[in-house]
């Protein structure tokens, strides 16, 4: 076959899966790392932007729908303690190799201040 040896053709045929591979599981990883990028900048400014709990989720819920992210409101939880709040989010991100399907779970988690109810 076009002058290759079973050896070339098995390494090409190793390198084709690899890259299909690559092409399923990066893309995922890469918007994983955008979106946790941005709920950090979002979380570590929230106080100073004076923004609320509700504020905050809908944000964060915005840009997960415009990064085509399958996460849903009861995925993402804001725990308050005082002034300061923890955000965790988890979403499972499904992978189809044709042969075999897996599904990637993103979970993470960002601490920072709210200051709903601080004066003008």
């Amino acid at each position: 076959m076009f002058g290759l040896n079973g050896r070339q053709i098995f390494i090409l045929l190793m390198l084709v899966a690899i890259l299909f591979a690559g092409a399923q599981y990066v893309p995922p990883y890469f918007d994983a790392y955008q979106f946790n990028d941005f709920v950090h900048q979002e979380v570590r400014y929230a106080g100073t932007a004076r923004k609320t709990a509700d504020t905050l989720r809908a944000e964060i819920l915005q840009k997960a729908k415009e990064m085509d992210l399958p996460l849903m409101k009861e995925n993402l939880l804001i725990t308050r303690r005082g002034p300061s709040f923890t955000l965790e989010w988890e979403y499972h991100w499904p992978i189809d190799l044709k042969v075999y399907h897996h599904e990637l779970t993103f979970h993470n988690s960002e601490t920072g201040e709210l200051f709903e109810n601080a004066p003008n």
